[in-house]
């Protein structure tokens, strides 16, 4: 039996640890077009807010949409996204809201690699048998990035 303190530092950790592993593996689904198993990263609906405002998205829709969106990341010469920060926030037993920035590096073959950094925040649920993005917030108009660094135009 542990105290009271200790258990939850261990329940912390624990959750610490789920984060930085789900997130680690939304990163190597992504890179490697693994889409059913990212998709499966997300619930049946959840919501995306940006500039224009907020909408739900069917997670078919998605589904439908990601190969086309990873086929034009590769035309742009995308050779990987990382998760290079991590930071979340416990909001109650069954929700978690993640704040990660990750890299991209697109490779176009008259230039040097780029790298452009993008900011986005999750609310995950964690109260099933797996963690489930709900809330998805991109900090950045990742195109318009891309556009001003002169990449894929």
């Amino acid at each position: 039996m542990c105290s009271i303190a200790l258990c939850l530092y261990q329940t912390m950790k624990v959750n610490v640890m789920q984060m930085e592993t789900f997130f680690r593996n939304y990163e190597r689904y992504n890179n490697h077009g693994e889409i059913d198993v990212l998709v499966s990263q997300f619930a049946d609906v959840f919501m995306v807010a940006g500039a224009p405002g907020a909408k739900t998205v069917q997670v078919n829709a998605f589904a439908h949409a990601l190969p086309e969106r990873k086929k034009l990341f590769n035309e742009m010469g995308c050779q990987s996204t990382k998760l290079t920060s991590l930071r979340e926030t416990k909001m109650n037993d069954q929700y978690v809201m993640a704040e990660t920035e990750w890299q991209m590096t697109f490779t176009q073959t008259e230039k040097s690699p780029s790298e452009i950094r993008v900011v986005s925040t999750f609310i995950v649920y964690t109260g099933g048998e797996q963690p489930k993005i709900v809330f998805y917030l991109p900090h950045h108009d990742v195109m318009a990035v891309l556009r001003e660094r002169g990449i894929g135009v």
